[in-house]
């Protein structure tokens, strides 16, 4: 019986990556950490011959622990740039769509300016470096992917900043978030939508300067406001018995191991331009609170 083609997804244990697998269902195939440690290239690739026929390739994976990237760096770049370049390579040899995900943490401050897809880059720390790195290795070893770049990504499952704030706020006491960080929130099912897309149209894929992409989701906001959104929503939801107030502050008064850039909000003209359109976060957010019940 002949194996059916699918689109083989790495990193699909995560927030991007068990989305596309749960779109794709049974057109979809994935690869998490467990069939494979994607730091080693020969068990990579057995995993990827594993998965079977194949018409396209999302990579999904990464190392996204910005503190301890800083301590990490070898593990950091092993993931983000080596894997990165090894799974590109492996998609153009069998010449197949392929869509790598990357991060607005390989600009630094923007000041009032939004990135542009082809703005310089120049990352503040360890993992906005690693991401960066990945970039290159994947347009040298396959110059027809298609690079997203995003932000702030959140999504139904635990382990982001939405799941922080709720938990943070069964606490009734007041939060204190950072209001100099400015971004846009990005859903996770958004992102993958529009992998899939890219990957089923090559009309699309050949339009996309530079191969290229920012995506996310609707208008920029700051650390302090978005979580004020999300209390707000939660609340309406039921998810929270009643809000909490949020004190501004700036990222100075924190100490961390990696630097984060301040107003670093992604240009997202190019993907308008082309008709690549995600919901603006205000109406996703509703969707990753309800899950917080669960």
């Amino acid at each position: 019986m002949t194996q059916p083609q699918r689109t083989i997804v790495l990193g699909a244990a995560g927030q991007v990556g068990s989305s596309l697998v749960q779109q794709l269902g049974e057109n979809g195939i994935g690869i998490t950490r467990e069939d494979a440690d994607i730091t080693d290239k020969a068990a990579l690739y057995r995993a990827l011959e594993g998965a079977g026929p194949a018409v396209a390739l999302i990579n999904a994976a990464a190392y996204t622990d910005a503190e301890r990237a800083e301590s990490k760096r070898d593990l950091a770049f092993a993931v983000n740039a080596d894997a990165a370049s090894w799974v590109a390579a492996w998609a153009a040899e069998r010449n197949l769509p392929f869509v790598h995900y990357s991060t607005d943490y390989v600009f630094p401050d923007g000041g009032d300016h939004f990135w542009r897809e082809d703005d310089p880059t120049s990352p503040l720390n360890a993992y906005g470096e690693s991401k960066c790195a990945g970039e290159v290795a994947v347009r040298d070893a396959y110059p027809d992917s298609v690079i997203i770049r995003t932000s702030w990504v959140y999504s139904e499952q635990p382990g982001n900043f939405v799941r922080k704030v709720l938990q943070l706020a069964k606490s009734a006491a007041p939060l204190t978030m950072v209001s100099d960080q400015i971004g846009r929130p990005t859903f996770a099912p958004d992102l993958a939508r529009a992998a899939l897309r890219i990957t089923q149209d090559a009309a699309l894929r050949l339009h996309i300067h530079g191969g290229v992409l920012h995506l996310a989701s609707g208008s920029a906001v700051s650390r302090s406001d978005f979580a004020r959104a999300i209390i707000d929503v939660a609340v309406a939801e039921g998810v929270l018995s009643q809000a909490v107030s949020v004190v501004d502050t700036t990222s100075d008064r924190y100490v961390t191991a990696a630097r984060r850039p301040l107003h670093c909000v992604l240009d997202i003209s190019q993907a308008e331009t082309l008709g690549v359109h995600l919901d603006p976060w205000q109406a996703s957010l509703p969707i990753a609170v309800r899950a917080a019940r669960q």
